[in-house]
């Protein structure tokens, strides 16, 4: 292979994945397969595999797999995640054709090798890191796996006396950058994250106002829409069917309630980090803390934490700019840093971090 490598960079996140490449393509899609339920949906779809915003609209003719809910296969064991045991297999395949997709979305030259970096939880164990490599097999010529708030640092030049905070669907990823590569140590990830915030909207929601219809993917929108945890009186209005008829609905309370679920393990998280340092280098991470991930734009989060660090001597917070492609566009700038050479050693090691696609 000795034409130009394509270089992607992917953040496979458990509710979205985005991609970026060397060619200037930049895509994302939810991280979720769906296949037709029978012969009919299959003839009206036209297809045996549906990917992308397809997934969610038509939903009811299809067998949809969301196949890292809950961290499962990208961080927690199935059986943590509550994934049954006759569902793993699905899982798999799944998760492999939604990497081949993604990279597809990119339109690589036929024939040109596709070299990649994508994105892993912080305390993804060595089983968790090769799984993801054993799915791009397919897809990739030679695949690295990073940490995810480490690309996300390495993307914004924030490798020295700074915290990158991930804020995902499936997990909270919290990783110090003090000049030199991350070690598992270092790192801390909490198995909590966007899901769980909707899962208890939903169940506060339930309480409060059993004649509402609330869906998952209704929760989520109104999440993203509103979702806050400052102390400011703020009105979050939605329109819920009771009954099949559109109903307005105060839901700022189960909203802030179900969102400031978040809060306490992310500072809990934060301390155990900073812990670990000496008390000369505390402070000027704390100075530096960035929050990434779709749950960084909560608003209202990024003073909350400012405020938990006053008793620490004080701290300063701010979101990333794109929190879409954020860990996505640093995975491929890491990617096209390394030198040919290095891809070479990929390629032919066997080390838990690096794969390489069988010729």
């Amino acid at each position: 292979m000795d034409s130009q490598p394509a270089y992607i960079g992917m953040d496979l996140g458990t509710f979205k994945t985005s991609v970026v490449s060397s060619n200037g393509i930049r895509e994302s899609l939810f991280s979720a397969v769906g296949w037709p339920k029978d012969h009919v949906a299959r003839a009206i779809l036209g297809r045996d595999v549906v990917f992308g915003t397809d997934v969610v609209e038509k939903r009811l003719a299809l067998k949809v797999c969301r196949p890292f809910q809950r961290g499962a296969l990208k961080y927690l064991d199935t059986a943590d995640s509550g994934v049954k045991d006759q569902d793993i297999e699905q899982h798999r395949e799944a998760a492999k054709l939604l990497v081949k997709h993604a990279v597809e979305l990119t339109r690589p030259t036929p024939g040109v090798p596709v070299y990649g970096v994508i994105g892993v939880p912080s305390r993804a164990s060595i089983i968790n890191k090769q799984f993801i490599m054993d799915i791009a097999a397919d897809a990739f010529d030679a695949v690295a796996v990073a940490p995810e708030p480490f690309t996300v640092a390495f993307g914004m030049n924030a490798l020295s006396d700074a915290m990158v905070i991930d804020i995902g669907a499936g997990t909270i990823d919290i990783c110090p950058l003090y000049s030199t590569y991350p070690t598992d140590e270092d790192q801390v990830t909490v198995p909590l994250g966007g899901d769980s915030v909707d899962e208890t909207f939903i169940r506060l929601m339930a309480e409060q106002f059993p004649e509402a219809e609330l869906s998952q993917n209704v929760a989520r929108e109104i999440k993203e829409k509103y979702g806050y945890v400052h102390d400011i009186d703020e009105k979050a209005i939605a329109m819920l069917d009771v009954k099949a008829r559109p109903t307005q609905f105060d839901v700022s309370g189960p909203l802030k309630e179900a969102c400031l679920t978040l809060v306490e393990p992310i500072i809990e998280g934060l301390r155990e980090v900073i812990s670990r340092f000496d008390s000369e280098f505390r402070h000027a991470m704390l100075s530096n803390i960035i929050l990434a991930g779709g749950g960084s734009q909560m608003n209202g989060l990024d003073r909350l934490i400012e405020q938990s660090l006053e008793p620490y001597g004080g701290g300063r917070v701010r979101k990333v700019g794109d929190s879409v492609y954020a860990g996505a566009a640093g995975a491929l700038k890491l990617a096209m840093s390394m030198p040919a050479s290095q891809w070479d050693q990929f390629r032919l090691q066997t080390a838990p971090t690096v794969s390489a696609k069988a010729a």
